[in-house]
């Protein structure tokens, strides 16, 4: 019986030393993750404020930047890697600088090529078709603004010789249509000097240009006219080859997109009207993009300032957010529309020249300095009237 109680007495002291313990490692992770969570806003310039956060979730720490521009002191722009280029490629910081921007993010998706998969529209002219119908930003002005799915093509039109006219759907810089990755085989591309400065044609393929005779091998100087137009296969039946045919071409969207200046698609989509509405499913994204990692979005608040997030992932430092998580961020920062951008190790958040994330990835020549990836665009926040 003695025995019992000096176990009952050893029990409850082990007990007690537990609860001391547990109480102990409590109060030092609590202290752990306070000391490791942060919020705090500078005002970068006046009417260009930039909050810094880092937060604890269910999933681990999250860091994140959320920049908030108002319209009448900051506009938002597109700066493209190279206008004369579609395959080109240069880091957000290149970019911030190469603009003259006060902040700059990574923008839409690109290939592994270089070119820009999605619409891309700047100073009034195509340069890449939709893709897909996914979701697409285009703007004006801050409250001429407007994200939805946006479809389009590119119709050729084609007077031959013999006086018919002939309409087609053609490529736009590039060799796929909107939507397909299977490169065209008996078709029309149009190739502007922002495609490249030259093309070599390939077996089969002709390039015709306005008063000038068609070339049918060879390097095409992209520079001389407005454009060319490269037809292959079965496209080359209607044309003939010693009277080089009239060609003209219009990009055709829904009538009200017709209006901005600036387009660029991307996706999915994440808030409307303040409410969460993702569009993964249809726009056919892959897992991988929806999944938890570093992420970029662009949007606005209800009083039409702009918003744009950079979150970090895949590391200890910030796990990164997976869409439905960005679209309930966003939403709890008070934005009434947002549009996911590219993400990954894209991600880049550029602030008067200096890299502010840690972009995922590391560079092969210093590893210990983070990989700033080589973008096709970025959007930029320059001063009104700069």
């Amino acid at each position: 019986m003695r025995f019992l109680k000096r176990a009952r007495r050893r029990s409850l002291f082990v007990v007690g030393a537990l609860a001391g313990v547990s109480v102990f490692m409590s109060g030092a992770l609590w202290n752990r993750t306070q000391a490791q969570e942060s919020d705090s806003t500078t005002e970068i310039a006046p009417g260009l404020w930039l909050r810094s956060v880092q937060r604890q979730t269910p999933n681990g720490l999250v860091r994140f930047w959320l920049v908030k521009a108002d319209p009448k002191a900051f506009e938002l722009g597109m700066e493209i890697a190279d206008k004369s280029n579609a395959q080109k490629k240069r880091s957000v910081r290149n970019l911030a600088v190469q603009s003259g921007a006060t902040v700059a993010i990574n923008g839409g998706f690109f290939a592994y090529g270089g070119a820009a998969v999605g619409a891309v529209k700047g100073n009034g002219v195509w340069q890449r078709l939709p893709w897909k119908s996914r979701t697409a930003l285009g703007w004006n002005s801050a409250r001429d603004a407007q994200l939805s799915p946006l479809s389009g093509n590119c119709q050729l039109s084609i007077r031959t010789a013999d006086g018919k006219i002939r309409i087609q759907e053609a490529a736009l810089n590039g060799f796929t249509l909107p939507g397909q990755r299977v490169a065209i085989v008996d078709g029309f591309a149009v190739l502007t000097s922002q495609f490249d400065r030259k093309y070599t044609l390939k077996a089969g393929e002709v390039a015709f240009a306005a008063g000038q005779l068609p070339l049918q091998s060879g390097d095409v100087d992209l520079t001389k006219g407005a454009f060319w137009v490269v037809a292959k296969g079965t496209a080359l039946q209607s044309l003939d080859l010693n009277a080089p045919p009239v060609f003209s071409y219009t990009v055709t969207t829904a009538p009200n997109w017709g209006r901005y200046r600036t387009v660029l698609g991307a996706g999915p989509r994440l808030l409307q009207n303040g409410q969460i509405k993702t569009t993964e499913v249809e726009e056919e994204f892959r897992p991988d993009v929806l999944a938890r990692g570093p992420r970029t979005c662009v949007g606005w608040d209800a009083k039409h300032n702009w918003l744009l997030l950079v979150a970090d992932g895949r590391s200890a430092a910030s796990v990164g957010l997976s869409i439905p998580e960005t679209a309930q961020l966003l939403q709890q920062l008070g934005a009434t529309e947002a549009l996911n951008l590219d993400g990954g190790s894209s991600t880049q958040l550029v602030v008067n020249n200096e890299l502010v994330n840690t972009p995922s990835g590391f560079d092969p020549v210093n590893p210990t300095r983070p990989r700033e990836v080589q973008v096709s665009n970025a959007l930029v926040l320059k001063p009104v009237g700069l």
